[in-house]
């Protein structure tokens, strides 16, 4: 969807995302011909109160008709994919986290690397966190090794990049406390 790619591959150029009125069809080569809603960004005090939206966002999905085997989480760490998926199941929505042979019905959660490869109706990357993505440990300090910094950072953008283009129909990109550089483009800078 147009909305999802220009949102998505501006958190590459690090522009602003086109608001498309013009007709544009394409952007930095890359193309999609389908249409719909503007990705939405979700800033949270707390790790439980980003969950908790996040919670609310997914059962509305669900009561729009969307499956619940045709939403997709992506996070950073494993760990906060599993604690999100105890918050759906608390909330009466199945969930499954991906990994290690394992599927079932439900919500379907799994790392930003777990995603790669595959698509969904509607999708979340939660835990865009300052810190958290990118990841400190993936990216070398500048002033130590200037091109491995740069590769860091590049192989962080890209993942995040696949991440949200995972969504078909919708995308919201949640974080607690402050967003990650990445999200400048579509947030502002931190303040």
């Amino acid at each position: 969807m147009q909305e999802i790619l220009a949102w998505s591959a501006s958190l590459l150029t690090g522009e602003e995302p086109d608001d498309m009125d013009g007709a544009k069809e394409s952007l930095a080569g890359y193309r999609s011909t389908m249409r719909g809603v503007r990705p939405e960004t979700s800033a949270h005090a707390a790790e439980a109160e980003e969950t908790a939206a996040l919670v609310s966002r997914v059962e509305k999905w669900i009561a729009s008709g969307v499956e619940a085997e045709h939403i997709g989480i992506a996070v950073r760490f494993v760990q906060f994919g599993r604690d999100i998926a105890g918050a759906l199941e608390r909330a009466g929505i199945a969930a499954c986290v991906l990994g290690a042979g394992r599927s079932g019905p439900g919500v379907r959660i799994g790392t930003m690397h777990r995603m790669k490869g595959l698509d969904f109706r509607c999708v979340t990357v939660a835990g865009v966190n300052d810190g958290t993505v990118p990841v400190k440990a993936a990216v070398a300090p500048v002033d130590v090794h200037a091109q491995q910094h740069q590769d860091g950072v590049n192989s962080e953008l890209s993942l995040m990049f696949v991440a949200c283009t995972q969504a078909r129909e919708a995308l919201r990109v949640s974080w607690h406390g402050d967003p990650g550089p990445f999200l400048a483009p579509v947030t502002g800078p931190c303040p």
